[in-house]
């Protein structure tokens, strides 16, 4: 029987195709990757600067806790209206604002004197970068259709994994080598050095991205007009965040399960990222040797995930892969509290607990697409953004809160390794609510609904 005439198009079609989405790609994917690295690095600094600022200004943990959890707060509070202006300005004048805002007030940080300073300049840091990721997500989504999307979001999320490696080395040089130049301490240069960039990226990006692929001079018309056919089989997009759609997703129960392992999992991401290097300081490491001796876990954390999530792409098994991971940066951490005052076996600790729980949120993101299909996946996927993002209020400041009681950081370990523990529990039963969900509505989703899409019907 000879090849249906939609399959030979396709099949004609995709040497040009491939070429297409390459030359986008290279256009659009390396700004973003680097802004988003910036965007890391500025929401993360104080878990190095601290390291001096307590010295200088008298904060105790527990200031740094809830100035790490302040940005967190504004972040949340805004960024549903961050994401209305994206729709109604577009992403180059979003970026613009976004980065040059969140820049300055990364600056603004270098002259902190008291708590009070700390905490606004921090809420108003998270609320300025608001929207950032899920923005551009979004504008990944004008850009590829679904079945090539997936790729370009991870290689944008690699950016965190690389910031993480790169921001003790950064953090040390900056802290270290300009300590006292022009009259500023380490701390104070380290946001100067970290801030700056931002706004300059910010005038790039607003250079060199196009709103929209109609306005995208650097493609010929052929290639605009190809990419459009292939957006449109995916359907109407539509706008990030849709209000009438929000009780209806909040009444899916799955929906609180998929956004509660995302917060579980952050839960100790986020507190290993902001206390790791008092951690190694605490066993006598100077300021330093803490900068470079934390991209060792960082570095195998983000060649494990890429690594255990190929695998799961291959075998489309997700369920196991994610428990086994959780429970392996659990096991990583509760081991971690023996080993106190023992550098190199707390490196190796740590290092098994980076594997386990950067892999295991690599993995979260495959969890939506179970119970999210057509237009809904949209307000969805902000939805749960929200909810994961609530961890970063709660995990910085009560692991200080417990560090502050009992005076080390075994409690704070063993609510880091118990919350990845919750993870594995929830997502087992995600996985068994989902999978039965499969078997007796798949046939009845629409584009329009809430439901299981067909296409992953994958082994659990």
């Amino acid at each position: 029987m000879s090849r249906p005439i939609h399959d030979s198009i396709t099949h004609v079609n995709e040497p040009d195709d491939a070429r297409l989405f390459r030359r986008i790609g290279w256009h659009i994917l390396p700004i973003v990757w680097l802004c988003f690295v910036l965007n890391y690095l500025d929401k993360t600094n104080i878990a190095f600067a601290q390291l001096q600022m307590k010295d200088e200004l008298g904060f105790s943990d527990a200031v740094f806790g809830l100035g790490a959890s302040a940005l967190f707060a504004g972040l949340i509070a805004f960024e549903v209206p961050s994401n209305v202006i994206l729709a109604n300005v577009g992403i180059r004048k979003t970026l613009l604002r976004i980065m040059s805002l969140w820049g300055a007030c990364t600056v603004a940080m270098a002259l902190v004197k008291s708590p009070t300073h700390f905490y606004i300049l921090r809420f108003m840091v998270g609320a300025f970068e608001a929207g950032f990721a899920p923005g551009v997500l979004y504008y990944l989504s004008l850009w590829y259709p679904d079945k090539r999307r997936a790729q370009a979001a991870a290689i944008f999320y690699t950016a965190t994994s690389v910031a993480r490696i790169i921001s003790g080395p950064v953090a040390a040089t900056l802290m270290t080598k300009l300590n006292g130049t022009l009259g500023l301490q380490g701390w104070q240069w380290l946001f100067v050095g970290e801030g700056l960039p931002c706004i300059l990226f910010g005038l790039i990006t607003y250079g060199i991205l196009s709103d929209t692929p109609a306005q995208a001079k650097w493609l010929a018309a052929e290639d605009r007009e190809r990419l459009q056919n292939h957006l449109r089989r995916d359907g109407e997009i539509e706008s990030h965040f849709v209000w009438k759609r929000l009780s209806e997703l909040l009444l899916d129960p799955r929906m609180w399960a998929c956004g509660a392992i995302g917060f579980l999992v952050l839960i100790a991401t986020l507190g290993l990222t902001y206390w790791q290097p008092a951690l190694l300081k605490g066993m006598g490491l100077s300021i330093a040797q803490t900068g470079w001796y934390s991209t060792i876990p960082a570095l195998c954390g983000v060649v494990a995930s890429v690594l255990i999530a190929r695998h799961s792409d291959a075998t489309g098994e997700r369920c196991w892969h994610f428990v086994c991971t959780a429970l392996l940066g659990a096991v990583g951490l509760f081991l971690a509290t023996r080993f106190s005052h023992n550098v190199f076996a707390a490196l190796a600790c740590l290092t098994c607990t980076w594997i386990g729980i950067a892999s295991a949120y690599a993995l979260t993101w495959a969890m939506p697409g179970r119970i999210l299909v057509g237009r809904h996946a949209a307000t969805g996927l902000a939805l749960i953004t929200v909810m994961q993002g609530v961890a970063g209020i709660v995990g910085p400041y009560a692991i200080a809160a417990l560090k502050t009681a009992t005076g080390n950081f075994n409690a704070s370990l063993y609510l880091m390794g118990g919350s990845c523990v919750a993870a594995a529990v929830v997502c087992i039963g995600f996985y068994r609510a989902t999978s039965s969900d499969v078997r007796s509505t798949a046939a009845s989703v629409g584009p329009d609904r809430v439901g299981i899409s067909q296409g992953h019907q994958s082994k659990s």
